[in-house]
């Protein structure tokens, strides 16, 4: 059995639906979701890890367009965090501009995935970075 604490940082609660359910089929895998509305909520939520419990999740899933502070702002203050600077950052976005795409790799993304129209190609992506990340229990 592998665990995989994952904060998934989404504003429509469609995506967080939808995320949600892929993560809890991973075969073999224990997935603790925490979510975070917006990039303020994130922020907050990734500074108190470091001292609260549950600790550091060990992935960010993160959207790009999210109100009050947007995911690439995320993206820069989680590397700009030398406790953070490792976490695997991936950008989960419906965008498929190429700029968006560069833009969150300049920043720091580990990963970029666009959010498809296509439910299970969608939850097959999910999985592949869930089991990709988690670690033995």
């Amino acid at each position: 059995m592998k665990t995989l604490h994952v904060l998934l940082v989404e504003d429509d609660d469609d995506h967080v639906f939808l995320v949600r359910r892929a993560l809890a089929d991973v075969p073999g895998t224990e997935v603790v979701v925490e979510v975070a509305g917006d990039g303020e909520q994130a922020s907050e939520r990734l500074t108190r890890s470091r001292f609260g419990p549950g600790g550091r999740p060990q992935l960010v899933l993160l959207d790009l367009k999210m109100p009050r502070m947007d995911g690439l702002e995320v993206l820069r203050r989680i590397r700009a965090d030398e406790a953070a600077a490792e976490l695997p950052v991936v950008v989960l976005t419906s965008s498929e501009r190429p700029e968006d795409r560069a833009a969150a790799v300049a920043a720091g993304a580990t990963w970029f995935v666009c959010k498809p129209i296509d439910g299970r190609r969608f939850r097959a992506e999910v999985q592949q970075l869930a089991d990709r990340w988690a670690v033995p229990a």
